[in-house]
This record gives structure tokens, sequence and C-alpha cells, in this order.
């Protein structure tokens, strides 16, 4: 949709406009319609933050809440190919739903009216762990507590199927906070592997950070949270040394992340205590199943870190750079573009007001009041679908607090959950193990058994069974009878856990099968009302552009009376 500006008035107007219908001065093009714009009747765009391959980020506000959002649109290339513009609805639905607090709150996704695919999230102020690194080395204890906060918002996202696939400094962002000056807020949650798909479709080529990326995504293999845990040792890795484990060219970088193993940070960083070294080797070993069963079983050991390591200790050196600042919530940004609903109400009021000046009671031709009334009942149907707007957004933020609250008491009880169903699958993994190497000497004690049972068959010198075997066959069946009772303990305490791990996973899909219905519950309501929304902007704009041609007759008229020849001027 083009959208015009008048150079004199500033009044913005969309659609073939040539010239200004109040004072008739040449319009300009506008550079970027959506500056000074409205969606879903409660976001207003208000500064370009910044483009990329796939779209632009603004700086809106919730007109609501007044609360400064951050928006996200889809390039239109991409928007107008309707399989893509799912895909992007879909994983801004993905990310919708994880709600955690080390992970970028996407709170609002839809289409206006005239194809505009876009998402809402958090509007934060900080910086990028790429920037605070910079090739330089954090203390160990500050890196430790910043791969905590990354590790606690995976493990959340995984726990709900969602797997980022693009960890790396450039995607961590560190918030000031009262009492943590390093709050961590984990970026492009749900949008990563769209883009990432994208940009492989659209350059015919694999494309991402080889710095970052697991042998496994390496080799287009199956991806899973072991992906993400890979990708955050090596975030972690470069915390500690300053330099990611492998670097040089991408196709360098590429077969080392395949082929060779990684040195431990100590190896570049003496301060780096061995006890991390090792966390940091088990999440960067090259096949998965060999990594962190799990984030809770990384954040599990983390914190054990924080709490028994005496090297682990914070200095002042440890402070992050001061390069910016956290706005309050509720904080309103200071640009302001006048809407073109205001630019109409000031207009049609000046009109009232110069033709009462002009013209005195009774007096007004009629086809210059009959206009005016025109342009009036126009605008009235403008406000009111205005304030239906309002009222569908208010509607909306109401019905988005109280989803996030439900969310949340079921997000928070199925980490509880999920913390207690890692730690058991864990211990049965390890009874397996054990199991596994019980029985084999089980079978050893059979065999040796069996052997010592043919050898006491053969007759002695006087015929009488060789006192040394029957000695080794009562030791051999005491073995046997304690490893029997030691497998028979492990299998009871085995399948007592399993019983246990049923349960939490019968909760666990109960839990989810809740939120699941609360989810489908928001997106209904989200698209039904983003509907809605686009239906009235819809009206709304071409309310907008049935004003011009009256204002441009009244204008007209009005511009050969004598008193406002300086005003309409051509």
């Amino acid at each position: 949709m083009t959208v015009s500006q008048c150079p004199r008035c500033k009044t913005r107007l969309r659609g073939q406009v040539a010239h200004c219908p109040f004072d008739g001065t040449v319009l300009i093009s506008v550079e970027d319609p959506l500056l000074g714009r409205t969606i879903a009747g409660r976001y207003r765009i208000e500064e370009c933050l910044g483009r990329g391959g796939m779209g632009a980020v603004y700086r809106g506000l919730h007109q609501v809440i007044d609360r400064p959002v951050a928006i996200k649109f889809l390039h239109a290339r991409f928007a107008k190919d309707g399989t893509q513009r799912r895909r992007f609805l879909g994983e801004a639905r993905a990310a919708n739903q994880i709600n955690h607090e080390n992970i970028i709150d996407v709170t609002d996704y839809g289409e206006t009216e005239d194809g505009h695919v876009y998402l809402v999230m958090e509007y934060l102020r900080g910086r990028c762990l790429s920037d605070e690194i910079g090739g330089r080395r954090l203390a160990p204890m500050r890196a430790l507590r910043i791969a905590r906060q990354v590790a606690l918002g995976l493990a959340r996202a995984h726990e709900l199927d969602v797997i980022h696939r693009d960890v790396k400094p450039d995607n961590v962002f560190l918030l000031r906070r009262p009492k943590n000056p390093d709050f961590v807020k984990l970026l492009d949650f749900g949008i990563a592997h769209f883009e990432r798909e994208l940009r492989i479709t659209d350059q015919g080529s694999v494309v991402g950070t080889p710095e970052y990326m697991s042998p496994e995504q390496l080799r287009s293999g199956a991806l899973g949270p072991a992906t993400d845990l890979y990708a955050l040792g090596c975030v972690l890795f470069e915390m500690l040394t300053g330099a990611p484990p492998f670097y040089g060219t991408p196709s360098t970088v590429m077969i080392k992340q395949v082929t060779k193993a990684a040195p431990s940070p100590s190896e570049l960083c003496s301060e780096v205590p061995k006890a991390l070294d090792a966390v940091v080797l088990q999440l960067l070993q090259k096949s998965p199943e060999k990594r962190y069963r799990d984030a809770h079983h990384l954040i599990e050991d983390l914190e054990r870190l924080e709490r028994e390591v005496p090297g682990l200790v914070g200095t002042a050196s440890d402070a992050p750079t001061a390069t910016s600042s956290i706005p309050a919530r509720g904080e309103s940004p200071t640009l302001h573009v006048p809407s073109e609903e205001h630019d109409w109400r000031k207009r049609v009021a000046m009109y009232r007001q110069l033709l009462a000046t002009a013209y005195p009671e009774g007096t007004c031709p009629h086809e210059l009041s009959a206009c005016l009334a025109r342009m009036q009942r126009i605008l009235d149907e403008v406000i009111d679908m205005r304030t239906e707007l309002d009222r569908l957004a208010k509607d909306a933020n109401s019905e988005a607090t109280e989803t996030r609250s439900v969310r949340d008491s079921i997000l928070h009880a199925l980490d509880e959950l999920a913390r207690d169903d890692s730690t058991l699958a864990r211990s049965l993994e390890g009874q397996s193990r054990e199991l596994r190497q019980l029985e084999a000497k089980l079978d050893r004690v059979c065999e040796r058994i069996a052997s010592l049972g043919r050898t006491a068959q053969k007759p002695g010198a006087a015929g009488s069974e060789p006192p040394a075997a029957s000695l080794e066959l009562v030791e051999a069946a005491e073995e046997l009878a304690a490893v029997r009772e030691v497998i028979g303990t492990l299998r009871a305490k085995q399948g007592a856990q399993q019983h246990q791990r049923d349960d939490l996973e019968f909760q666990i899909s109960q839990l989810k099968g809740r939120l699941a219905s609360t989810n489908a519950e928001s997106h209904v309501h989200i698209d039904r009302s983003g509907g809605r929304a686009n239906e009235l902007e819809d009206r709304i704009r071409s309310h907008l552009e049935r004003l011009v041609p009256e204002a441009t007759t009244l204008a007209d008229r009005m511009r050969g009376h004598p008193a406002f020849g300086r005003i309409f001027r051509g």
C-alpha cells in the first residue's frame, strides 16, 4: 500500500494521491510506510531497529498497556509465499508457548490486512554476549552463571519439543537486573530454524555459524536437544578462553567440528578449574549420546560447581561493560509519528471552524456543508470502528494475560516433573549398565561352576573327589548366590523406580495435554481477534481513502474564497 506525506502540513495519506487535499502541495512518498502505523489495533510502530535478509525489526508501543515492544516483520518476498507464511506463523506459535524468563517472550503474532506477517516480542535493551566477550575471557564464575541461565531456557524449550538450532553468543542477550547484572535472554527461539531453512532455500547452500554447529548438524543428520547442548558447549568454551574451540575458514571449522576433539579450556586459560573442563568437554563430545543426557543434567552439574569448586570466584573485573540500560516497565518511547486518523480529525475540525467563520449561520453553500457532513459521517464511522478495535485490543490483552498465568502454572509444574524424570532416567540408565555388568559376571560364574563340576566328576587317586575342586565349587556356588541376590535387589529397585518414572511420565503427559488445550484455545483466540482486527483495519483504511476526494472537493471550493486564499494555495 502506497503511503504519501505532505511536506507542508505533514499529513499522511494512503492510496494513489498526487496532491494534498488540504493545501494542494505535491505529496512525497514515505520511505517506510510501516512507521507510524498501528497494527492489530494496539501496536504502534515507532522506529526501525534493524533490517536483515529475512525482514526487519521495529520498536513499537503496546498502546493498551503503554509498554514498548519489538515487532519482527517477515520480508514481503517470503510473506507472499503461502507455505513460508504459514511456517513462520507456526514457528511463532511454538515460540509463544515457551514462557520462560531466560527466553525472549514472543507475546503475539499475526498478519495485517495488507499481507504483512509479524510477531511481537518483549523489547529489550542490553548487550549481546558476543559484544561482551569481544575476544576477551570472562571470569569462570561469570561464564558458568551465564551458561546455567541459557541451560535453564533450553530445558524449558526441550520439554516442549522445541529445538533452537542456532545457540551462539549473538543470540544470548544480557540485561541488567538489580540482583543480576548478567540476566540472560535467549533470542530467536523457534524462529531460528525457520530463518535457517529460508536461507538454505534462498541461497542453495548450508548456512549457519560453523563455530557453534554440532557434528550432526553439519552432516544434516537428525537434530535434537543434544544439538543445542553442543552449541552451548562452544559458547561456554568461548566465554572461558576468548575464542570458540575451533576457528579458521568456514570449511576448516566444519571439518574440525566433525573430526577433531576439542582442547580443554584450561590448556588456553589456566584459571579454568579442571572440574569445569570436564563439563565443557562432555558438552563437546562428537557423539550426541555421550553428551549430557538433557539440559537438566547439565544444570545440576553447573549448580554443583557453583557450590563446591573454590576456584570459581568472581572479581571486580567481572563486571559487565556499561553499554546501555534497561527501560523501566511501562516506559514510553519518546518518538511519536502522528497517525492518519489524528490528521483527519484535526482537518475536519479545522474545516468546520473555517466554514463557520466565513459563512454566518445559514449562509454556507449546501454543497460545502453537505461535503463536510459526509466527511464527518465517514470519520464518525472510523471512530466507531477504532473504538471497537480498542475494545478488541483490550480483550486480547486480558485474554493473553490470563492465558499466560494458566500456562505459567502448568509449565512450572512441568519443570519440576521434568527434573525428577531426568534424575530417575539417569538412575535407571546407571542401573541398566550395572545390571549388564552383573549379568556378565553371572555368566562367568556359571561357566566356572560348570568347569569345576566337570573336574569334580573325574575320579581321584583313590576314587574320591579332588578336594581342591570341591572347595572351589563351594566358593563359586556362594559367589553365584551373592551375585543373584545383588541382581535381584537391583532389579527390584529398578522396577520400583521404573514405576515411579511411569507415574511421572503419565503426569507429564497430562500436563502437556492441558498445555496443548490452553495453547490451542489461545491460538484460536489470537487468530479470531486478529482476523476481526484485520477486517476493521481494512475498513478503516477504505474509509480514510474515501475522505480524500471529499477533502479535495471541499478544498477546491474553499480555495476560491478570499478568506481562504492564503491557506489553500495551489
